[in-house]
């Protein structure tokens, strides 16, 4: 169980970039501290040997100006006070005349050191013995001295130096210090790992359980959000929205469905039952029978080719023919086609256009959707009335209104009249499938605006905010 559990946490990507993290903190960590580390011990250093260059400057002096007698007091006097000081004065023969050659290391010699000042100028590096009882929290110290070697005249040379006590205390600090700080940031940057790590796999964990029961046919769940806003809110709102996509989709497809087999059941009977009564040698009217089929087909295959037309139109396959559409001529086409129409039921038409007149969109869909407006008010619209197809264009932007006198449409089914085979009551025996208005609102869809339709007191004021050129 355990093993499966970190088997489960190494699988998860946020684990292992959590642990890819921690690497490079470490290595980060550890290359800073080794900067640190080096330039405190460097200035330390530097630091101490400045110290001992005065202090040899300091001998030299009094050593010109009091003799050698003098000196060999002094250099007693600082021996006892501070045992940490390292004083040894020479002869020419590298013989030790006062100071600490008893406190030197058994495996160092004054040859040794007389020889390696020669080659390092005048530097040397060598252990001391510190008595016991000096500095009472450490009772024994064995450290390294940084000492150098100064000609004070021709008989005499001095040996000074310090131990590096200090240096080594920091030294060992600042081990100490980053072997735990790397260790420390290893162990917290595996625990926060996991934390995150189990954070991300519940909250993916809910996700995928909702997908599961979606994909199992429940479209109704939603993912869950919290109240964060966070990356994850924001994925599982896109999400939301999505599904609320898809499940319109397929509500509309189940709709369709059902109304593409109500709609066309009548005409699919009507026309066997004149195929059938075609089977009868003594039918004298075959030829009209013929030719109802023939029409009934026809509205058919009109039904059909709306369709595909609507489900093109929102597929957006035809984006790339967007243009510069002048308004005013495609509109004085539609009057030019549709005023002998008005003519016959004695209705009035007028087309208006004002300002500024080009907009940005297809022009055969345009072309289309405005006819289907203009198509159904002089359907509706009584002998009589009155249609106008009114364009006024802006700076900001160009609206189109057909408004008409006719029976208008009751405020419940506004909405509803743009879905598919919608149609009211009292038109379902007129002619027509239901798809002109369907039609429009995928062409508006298409030029990303939305048709509105008002009450014209009496009949529709439908209006249709276009995009500007």
């Amino acid at each position: 169980m355990f093993l499966d559990l970190l088997n489960n946490f190494w699988r998860s990507t946020i684990f292992r970039l959590g642990l890819l993290f921690m690497a490079l903190f470490s290595v980060s960590f550890f290359l800073l501290g080794w900067f640190v580390y080096w330039h405190t011990l460097s200035f330390m250093e530097l630091e101490l040997r400045s110290a001992i260059d005065q202090e040899l400057g300091r001998a030299s002096e009094f050593y010109s100006t009091n003799g050698v007698d003098a000196l060999t007091a002094e250099i007693a006097e600082e021996l006892a006070n501070d045992p940490t000081n390292f004083y040894l004065l020479l002869n020419e023969h590298c013989e030790p005349v006062a100071g600490d050659q008893d406190r030197l290391d058994d495996s160092w010699s004054l040859e040794e050191l007389c020889q390696q000042a020669l080659v390092q100028d005048g530097w040397l590096l060598f252990e001391l013995d510190i008595p016991n009882g000096f500095r009472a929290e450490i009772p024994e110290w064995d450290d390294d001295v940084y000492a150098r070697w100064s000609a004070l005249s021709n008989n005499h040379s001095l040996i000074f130096g310090r131990m590096g006590g200090n240096i080594d205390s920091v030294r060992e600090v600042m081990n100490y210090a980053l072997r735990w700080g790397l260790g420390g940031m290893i162990a917290l940057a595996v625990v926060g790992s996991f934390l995150m790590a189990g954070s991300v796999a519940g909250r993916l964990e809910k996700i995928n359980r909702v997908s599961r029961d979606i994909r199992h046919g429940d479209l109704s769940r939603r993912m869950p959000q919290g109240r964060g806003k966070d990356e994850f809110d924001h994925l599982a709102n896109n999400l939301n929205e999505m599904l609320d996509q898809i499940e319109s989709l397929m509500d509309g497809v189940r709709s369709v469905s059902d109304s593409i087999a109500h709609d066309l059941r009548t005409p699919l009977t009507r026309l066997r039952g004149r195929l059938e009564q075609l089977k009868d040698p003594s039918q004298d009217d075959w030829l009209s029978m013929v030719e109802g089929s023939i029409l009934e087909a026809d509205q058919m295959i009109a039904t059909f080719n709306a369709l595909l037309r609507i489900a093109e139109i929102e597929a957006g396959n035809r984006r790339k023919s967007l243009q510069v559409v002048n308004m005013k001529s495609l509109l004085q086409d539609i009057a030019d086609l549709y005023e002998p129409l008005a003519a016959e039921k004695t209705i009035n038409f007028q087309l208006r256009s004002t300002g500024h007149s080009n907009v940005k969109g297809d022009k055969d869909l345009l072309f289309q959707a405005i006819s289907n407006l203009v198509d159904n008010a002089i359907k509706y619209v009584p002998e009589g009335g009155e249609i106008k197809l009114v364009f006024e264009g802006g700076p900001n932007g160009s609206r189109l209104s057909v408004n008409d006198t006719g029976p208008g449409i009751p405020t419940a089914d506004k909405e509803r009249v743009f879905e598919r085979f919608y149609r009211l009551s009292e038109h379902r025996d007129s002619i027509g499938n239901g798809l002109g208005l369907s039609l429009v609102n995928a062409v508006a869809k298409f030029h990303q605006t939305k048709v509105l339709l008002e009450d014209n007191h009496p009949g529709l004021n439908v209006v249709w905010d276009l995009p500007h050129a």
